[in-house]
């Protein structure tokens, strides 16, 4: 996965639409499904199951509009920091191997890591989410102080999913 260039304004504006449509849709698919179960198969003052189906038929019928609707040039913005979320979790899920490699100098892991500060720091700056920030930045210099130490050139372009499953 390589960095885009994403527009801040534009990805705050797709993603508040995005998910107040997702929200919408589920509301409405919920009354319509509890509804409709409801005047089926409702035999009394309890409908708590058919209300719990009604919300599991509504998820169902918006999975097919989501995925219909991502690889619209709309949700570009939006699709990709989900991809990149994903990915960053990815790594998250595998810090304590990458942490023990780049003490052995390994720098694939060097790499990977410095991945994951950049996109935290895209995703963070993207969702205005400032206060981690400082850390990153000092977490960010730790690394490049480390790479040093081992007299290693860190490109987090050479990032990719395969080289993280080595850890």
């Amino acid at each position: 996965m390589q960095f885009q260039n994403i527009d801040k304004a534009v990805y705050q504006q797709r993603s508040r639409y995005t998910y107040i449509g997702i929200s919408g849709l589920l509301i409405v698919f919920t009354l319509l499904w509890s509804s409709l179960f409801i005047a089926v198969f409702s035999s009394g003052p309890d409908n708590f199951y058919l209300n719990l189906l009604g919300v599991v038929a509504a998820v169902f019928s918006v999975v097919p509009v989501v995925l219909t609707l991502k690889n619209k040039p709309w949700f570009y913005e939006v699709m990709y920091v989900w991809r990149l979320k994903q990915e960053l979790n990815k790594i998250n899920r595998k810090m304590a191997a990458l942490v023990k490699a780049m003490n052995t100098g390994d720098v694939t892991a060097f790499e990977i890591v410095k991945f994951s500060y950049l996109g935290s720091r895209q995703i963070w700056e993207l969702d205005d989410n400032t206060l981690m920030l400082n850390e990153l930045a000092i977490s960010e210099n730790k690394l490049e102080q480390q790479a040093e130490q081992f007299n290693l050139g860190v490109d987090a372009n050479n990032y990719s999913t395969s080289a993280l499953q080595n850890y």
